[in-house]
């Protein structure tokens, strides 16, 4: 490997096409970065890892856990849009997702969160063998490194790892967001100190976050690709380099197999061709996965060929049971003086705060702004969600979509500042803000993924198609109530300014400034429709299904493309159906557990 300007890492390709590889990681995100870690481990075979983005370690808003929102729309993001979306009031809406080594990793709200168990029993009883709960649990564990918190001493440690690469710790916690879990609890909702065991996610709890004990975010580039790691002479990374297509021999009378990738710098650089001998590994995430099997002639064949590219494997399944979080859009409350977080926005009030994270790695700079959640079942009757001023009623049943009994279908996440437009927007002057934000976990609708060109340099199109199963606006309705209840508990009275009832419906503060007893489900529908944006959580475009599937999914549950040899697909992409949290453990827990698999399979 060359080692560019005194760096790891290798920025033209034209220094390998000469070489052989064998294994061809494409995407060096949450998932590819573990991989290419495992895979590397072993002495004796060579790796390389593609990535379309550049280095994580330069980007500082990257290690600085409160700054996340600062990548959205730079080179660190793909800067994704949206068809627009008719149940949305046709808006087209923002997706970013990670173009930088980490990935999503480096630009998430660092959530750890191994979901409910029962999310990934479902899986299995629907063809994934080999994917339920206890199956994945050993991989979070192994993944994991645990910094205990002595404000936090009920979280066990025997159910934490201690020896994992990625690091997790309870970080900052504000005032008011401990005011949210006593609220939560007021209204209904139990305590749980730690939703990442066996026991589950149901309840009102401070999230654990991949940031380390100093204070810096802990991305899977930071994990995985360590400067030891990175100094193996038998891992090549390979950035600022878009792979175009994967390479698929068909002989006649053979399966196809994958040979290796085409990559090019840019669209008007040449194409280039890097061999691989054994497998190619694609882990370029839940857009980017499935864009790349259908410009590699994978997937449905009427699709495919009107576009002209030549149809290696009829997958019908590639680029569908797209499935998102769709969050409400940020209900914002006024909180009182000196609860908020928001001067961290302003570029002389934030000073102290970033001066105290670069001495000490600690203070508000190592919030994760959302620093507390509650995850409820939103048919269970003891909590009050339901209004008696519709035709519905409060004793209407919707579908329970959720994974089984003990799992959630709404989360309602809570952060001390004003979290508007990704972050682009900032708090009125004069006002400081709370927000709660309501965020549906198990939709019912589902869209798509697909091509408008054959140019791997042309964005797909996305379409969520969000809302389009009536139940889910109905089961959000329900998340927003609770939500007003909640801020309108006790504990909370201390941190927020609430008047009696407001139906001002065009002012910021709304529907938080509305009485949850005489705020009708129409209005907050409404509200809804033109105020929801993503949860940043999308999963299923190349989803995992039993052995020989080849209409209903694209891997197998060794994660090899159906009927394509030496290919396989590691991300969030495989998801069979979305978990009921955020997914980023579980990637990291997937790549883990494919790491193995492959490796048995040499």
């Amino acid at each position: 490997m060359s080692r560019v300007f005194g760096t790891p890492y290798e920025t033209d390709p034209r220094r390998l096409i000469k070489q052989t590889f064998d294994y061809v990681v494409v995407g060096g995100g949450t998932a590819g970065c573990v991989v290419a870690n495992r895979l590397s481990e072993d002495p004796n075979v060579r790796v390389l890892l593609i990535e379309a983005g550049g280095r994580h370690d330069t980007q500082l808003f990257a290690r600085i856990p409160v700054a996340f929102s600062k990548l959205f729309k730079t080179s660190a993001d793909w800067a994704y849009d949206t068809v627009s979306q008719p149940c949305l009031n046709s808006r087209k809406l923002f997706w970013p997702r990670g173009k930088i080594l980490g990935g999503c990793s480096s630009i998430n709200v660092m959530m750890f969160q191994h979901c409910s168990p029962s999310d990934l029993d479902e899986w299995e009883k629907n063809g994934a063998k080999g994917w339920g709960y206890q199956s994945i649990y050993p991989y979070f564990m192994k993944a994991e490194k645990f910094t205990p918190n002595f404000l936090f001493p009920e979280t066990k440690l025997e159910e934490r790892g201690d020896k994992g690469l990625l690091k997790t710790s309870y970080s900052h916690l504000s005032s008011i967001c401990k005011g949210f879990i006593g609220a939560a609890q007021q209204v209904g909702l139990k305590y749980n100190p730690d939703i990442n065991t066996p026991r589950g996610s149901l309840g009102v709890t401070k999230f654990m976050t991949s940031i380390d004990s100093k204070g810096k975010r802990s991305s899977t580039a930071t994990a995985y690709l360590a400067k030891n790691v990175l100094a193996r002479k038998n891992l090549t990374v390979l950035i600022d380099t878009t792979t175009t297509r994967v390479l698929i021999s068909s002989e006649s009378g053979g399966r196809p197999r994958a040979t290796g990738v085409e990559v090019a710098k840019n669209a008007s650089s040449p194409r280039l061709q890097i061999v691989a001998t054994k497998e190619v590994i694609i882990s370029a995430g839940a857009i980017n996965t499935p864009q790349l099997l259908n410009l590699s002639g994978i997937g449905a064949r009427v699709e495919l060929e009107k576009l002209g590219i030549e149809v290696l494997r009829d997958l019908p399944a590639v680029g569908q049971n797209l499935t998102d979080h769709l969050a409400t859009g940020a209900i914002t409350f006024r909180a009182k003086k000196g609860f908020s977080l928001d001067y961290l926005t302003h570029p002389i009030k934030s000073l102290p705060a970033l001066l105290q994270w670069f001495i000490s790695g600690t203070g508000p700079a190592t919030s994760n702004l959302i620093e507390v959640a509650a995850f409820l079942r939103t048919n269970d009757k003891t909590l009050p969600t339901r209004s008696a001023l519709t035709s519905d009623g409060p004793d209407e049943e919707l579908i329970d979509n959720s994974s089984g009994p003990n799992a959630p279908d709404v989360e309602l996440l809570s952060g001390p500042v004003a979290f508007l437009s990704h972050g682009f927007r900032t708090a009125p002057p004069g006002t400081q803000c709370y927000s709660i934000v309501p965020s549906l976990l198990r939709p019912l609708s589902s869209g798509r993924l697909y091509l408008t060109s054959s140019s791997p340099f042309s964005p797909p199109e996305i379409d969520p198609n969000y809302l389009s199963h009536p139940n889910d606006i109905k089961v959000l309705t329900r998340g927003v109530r609770l939500a007003l209840h909640i801020a309108r508990s006790p504990a909370l009275q201390p941190f927020l300014h609430l008047p009696p009832h407001s139906e001002n419906h065009s002012d910021l503060f709304y529907p938080g400034d509305a009485d949850p007893e005489k705020i009708s489900d129409e209005e907050i529908q409404t509200w809804i429709r033109g105020n929801a944006e993503t949860t940043y959580h999308p999963t299923g475009t190349a989803r995992m299904g039993d052995y020989g599937d080849d209409n209903g999914s694209v891997v197998d549950p060794e994660l090899r493309v159906h009927g394509v040899e030496g290919l396989r697909v590691v991300d969030a992409s495989v998801f069979p159906q979305s978990p009921s949290g955020h997914p980023a453990a579980i990637v990291v827990a997937i790549a883990e557990k494919a790491a193995d698999m492959i490796k048995s399979a040499a």
